[in-house]
């Protein structure tokens, strides 16, 4: 399936991890929506389209508060996922789904010890001066996960304007459209699947790191990205998708450790089919790819001339997918 965009996607945002969030308060008193958001899936983006909906009636901006690394990582860390949107990544979504600000709390061991009526009182009420809060039926906080949905209701009259509670939507009569079951696809080769459930494209975003400079001989230069460890890289094989900057640019792309020139650690290489060497060039230290279709599945070719025949189809097949 094609993740069909609207409009861009913005260019990821770099913004430091806000361990103080009153560093973060807006001008106007927020309707905020709250949750880890790992993906910004489809169910996510339902929170936020009813968070967005109560900013337009009472004239407030929309703050999203996410968290930074996965909770998980510090009160289960034998069982932390890899992340499907790094914080960059989420911020340049929550921009495209209509969010004024973005808070993404740095989550330790000091922040995980927060009672639900600390965090409730400390940083919703107070550090973000919330007058309404928005969380999915999912969304549990507090030490020891003391609070909840119901919890939440019960506070509804300590905001202005209240607590509002977004059931979780399904993609089919009875299943919940979850992050869990992303990472999954995506462990399974299932890339449509997860692109499905997501609702957008994959961002990939990496270190750049010097290639072995194959791509330049054989006439693809690529970028080519150092995924973190904690990102869940997508499957291996070629890519159709998108740069997003002022315009965006689009590019065929490669995830895997390049069998054909005697391997290397896994890396996204990018090969930038639009605009002048300059803007086919990376920008920064890291940068960001979104990935929104699957080609075909690595091949370890017998030589490089049937590699070059192979990519010139690939381009044929990348830019028809994407309408360049």
């Amino acid at each position: 399936m094609r993740a069909h965009l609207n409009s861009p996607i913005p260019e990821p945002l770099r913004i430091p991890l806000l361990t103080d969030a009153a560093k973060a308060r807006p001008s106007s008193l927020p309707v905020v929506c709250v949750g880890t958001f790992d993906g910004v899936h489809r169910g996510h983006q339902q929170a936020i389209a009813v968070a967005r909906r109560h900013a337009d009636r009472l004239q407030a901006p929309l703050w999203i508060l996410s968290f930074h690394p996965h909770p998980r990582t510090v009160v289960n860390p034998g069982h932390a996922p890899r992340l499907l949107t790094l914080p960059d990544e989420r911020a340049a979504l929550f921009q495209r789904y209509g969010a004024d600000g973005v808070v993404i709390q740095h989550f330790d061991a000091a922040f995980a010890a927060l009672s639900a009526d600390e965090f409730f009182r400390d940083v919703v009420a107070g550090a973000l001066q919330a007058r309404m809060l928005v969380a999915g039926a999912d969304f549990r906080f507090g030490r020891g996960r003391q609070g909840d949905s119901e919890w939440l209701r019960g506070r509804s009259g300590q905001l202005p304007d209240g607590v509002e509670i977004v059931e979780l939507l399904e993609d089919v009569p009875g299943h919940k459209i979850g992050s869990a079951e992303i990472r999954n696809a995506l462990m399974d080769n299932a890339f449509d699947r997860a692109i499905e459930l997501l609702g957008h494209p994959y961002p990939v975003t990496g270190e750049v790191v010097p290639g072995l400079r194959k791509g330049r001989e054989i006439g693809y230069p690529t970028w080519n990205l150092a995924l973190p460890q904690v990102k869940l890289p997508p499957p291996v094989g070629v890519y159709a998708g998108w740069t997003f900057r002022q315009t965006p640019r689009p590019g065929m792309a490669y995830y895997g450790s390049n069998p054909t020139f005697g391997g290397q650690a896994p890396r996204l290489e990018i090969n930038i089919l639009a605009g002048s060497a300059e803007e086919r060039s990376p920008r920064h230290p890291t940068e960001c790819f979104w990935l929104t279709e699957f080609i075909r599945p690595e091949v370890a070719f017998a030589d490089p001339a049937e590699l070059i025949r192979q990519l010139a189809d690939d381009e044929r097949t990348v830019r028809r997918r994407l309408g360049v």
